[in-house]
């Protein structure tokens, strides 16, 4: 079925999500390795720029605040912890503020697209645990493999409040997302699904699978892309009730929205 494209919310939405694609780096989610960052900073002075970035993970560390300087491509790790992530985003503001109170620089946000910011601190702490388990695995499997990044979404950004938690971990070797429970005092993994594209079904083959938002009674939707020799973008949503047998119950039609130079159409799947 093609429908004509809606106005307004559907165009916003497909903008804002192409621009998080980019941030991202695309090609990391098809299958190459690109750093991406938790938080980061544009700061500059004429003639200098320097992006102050909050790794999660960082290189070597569990969690590393960088400047990279734009002119040289240097990078320099000013901090980093192997415990809590937190302390991490502690510090990049710090480093923020120094630039531009004591060195007179001007800094601009960037948009926070893995979510891991939004996090109340208790989340944080749950994604620290399995970040750092997953990081040892990584190293003490044969292949071993890394973290590359994490994509993060709760259904509830109160401390210690009871809510649902979805870590998606970008892999060398693929991606795992874990759907969590969180009673407020206790948590537990309810949920764990490999490769996320594979359980999108749609009659273009899936590029991306994102998870973007995860509701109280274990909903989760997923953002895609896709490949398509004629469009020039297309992208889509999903969502699915999750289970505690490792598999996803689709509760909407994988739909997607494609741009090429004729025509931009809405397709949804029979």
């Amino acid at each position: 079925m093609t429908l004509d494209k809606p106005k307004g919310s559907a165009s916003t939405w497909s903008e804002n999500f192409l621009k998080l694609l980019n941030a991202f780096g695309l090609s990391l989610l098809i299958g190459l390795s690109t750093q991406a960052f938790a938080l980061e900073f544009q700061c500059e002075v004429p003639g200098d720029t320097r992006y102050l970035q909050l790794e999660i993970p960082g290189k070597q560390s569990l969690c590393e605040v960088s400047v990279h300087y734009e002119k040289t491509g240097e990078r320099r790790v000013m901090w980093y912890a192997e415990n809590d992530t937190l302390f991490c985003s502690a510090k990049i503001y710090t480093l923020k503020d120094k630039y531009e109170q004591e060195w007179n620089f001007r800094c601009k946000k960037w948009p926070d697209l893995d979510g891991i910011e939004q996090l109340s601190p208790s989340n944080r702490r749950i994604l620290d645990t399995q970040l750092k388990l997953l990081i040892e695995n990584g190293q003490n499997s044969n292949p071993s493999f890394r973290v590359n990044r994490v994509k993060a979404v709760a259904s509830n950004h109160l401390d210690q409040q009871p809510g649902n938690l979805a870590l998606q971990f970008f892999l060398s070797s693929g991606d795992v997302t874990q759907v969590i429970t969180d009673n407020g005092e206790t948590w537990k993994i309810f949920s764990s699904i490999d490769n996320m594209a594979s359980h999108i079904s749609s009659d273009l083959p899936i590029s991306t699978a994102l998870i973007s938002a995860i509701s109280d009674s274990g909903t989760l939707a997923v953002e895609t892309t896709m490949a398509s020799d004629t469009a020039q973008n297309c992208y889509g949503q999903q969502v699915f009730d999750t289970s505690a047998d490792n598999e996803l119950e689709p509760r909407t039609q994988h739909r997607y929205i494609c741009d090429n130079p004729v025509a931009t159409t809405m397709q949804t799947e029979q």
